[in-house]
């Protein structure tokens, strides 16, 4: 009886994450075996999304890792208290989170869609704490001709006219494919298109402004992708600005397919992880 009644109370104890009381809302959920990587990962959630996108995700990586799930500011349960919504300023609420982690933490940076320039904004701060940055479903722009000043001010006119039925459509339509769970559809693009409107807008207007052709070539760590087929990315264009760069395509998915699809995607973000520690441990054991 006492036996179960430790189990019991060990089960809970792994089972319930710290939340925080820090201006930028996170919660941790510690991994549940000791005998695995001292390793955090965080998890960064896309444009007018939030935490809660990644609950599919967190049973599988805590078998191996501490995880970390973070509200970016005018997210979740994060409050809009700045004006500032570029992917620098997300960047500096990863920031945040991670300075109040165990120093002895190795981190890894998992970024979906504009999560994934937001971590390598963090990944240029944080420095040598980040082991790698893998984005999920984004990058493909990057180096490709950019929208003119005049487009990207119809499209945001767009969303400034009716933000909520600009955003439903735009979601509906661009981010899934045509064998999509339609109910997954409608909960997404109805969650997305009540963002608030100040927030998405700024947001926008800073992935817009965001050049990751510069901020690339700044990067130490190790970069890779998980993407779907739907937006075709260019590998080898990557690496002319993150020669480390690594491209891992799961075919047949859409912009979502950490939740469409987690039973596929969530071995292959272990593996990108434990690929990106082995490389660390590789690196440090031949500079000794």
């Amino acid at each position: 009886m006492i036996k179960l009644f430790t189990s019991l109370l060990l089960l809970a104890w792994f089972s319930v994450p710290e939340i925080s009381n820090a201006a930028v809302h996170h919660e941790r959920y510690p991994r549940s075996s000791v005998n695995t990587a001292d390793t955090t990962v965080i998890l960064i959630h896309g444009w007018s999304c939030d935490s809660t996108y990644w609950s599919e995700q967190l049973p599988a990586l805590r078998q191996h890792f501490d995880v970390t799930t973070i509200d970016l500011a005018g997210h979740g349960k994060t409050a809009a208290t700045r004006d500032d919504f570029s992917m620098a300023s997300f960047g500096r609420d990863v920031a945040e989170v991670v300075a109040r982690l165990p120093t002895d933490q190795s981190i890894i940076l998992v970024g979906h869609s504009m999560g994934g320039p937001v971590a390598v904004e963090a990944a240029l701060l944080l420095g040598e704490r980040v082991r790698g940055v893998i984005g999920v479903d984004t990058f493909a722009s990057i180096g490709l001709p950019k929208p003119s000043q005049a487009e990207n001010a119809a499209r945001l006119a767009m969303f400034e006219r009716d933000f909520r039925g600009t955003t439903h459509a735009f979601v509906s339509q661009s981010f899934f494919r045509a064998d999509a769970d339609p109910m997954l559809r409608e909960r997404i693009a109805n969650d997305m298109a009540s963002a608030d409107p100040k927030v998405a807008l700024a947001a926008i207007q800073g992935l817009n402004d965001w050049d990751g052709t510069q901020r690339l070539p700044l990067l130490k760590q190790p970069i890779a992708t998980i993407n779907a087929d739907q937006v075709p990315l260019d590998a080898a264009r990557l690496q002319r600005y993150a020669p480390s760069f690594r491209l891992i395509t799961l075919a047949g998915q859409g912009h979502f397919l950490m939740m469409e699809n987690p039973v596929r995607f969530n071995p292959v973000l272990i593996e990108t992880i434990r690929g990106m520690l082995d490389d660390q441990r590789a690196e440090v054991s031949a500079s000794r």
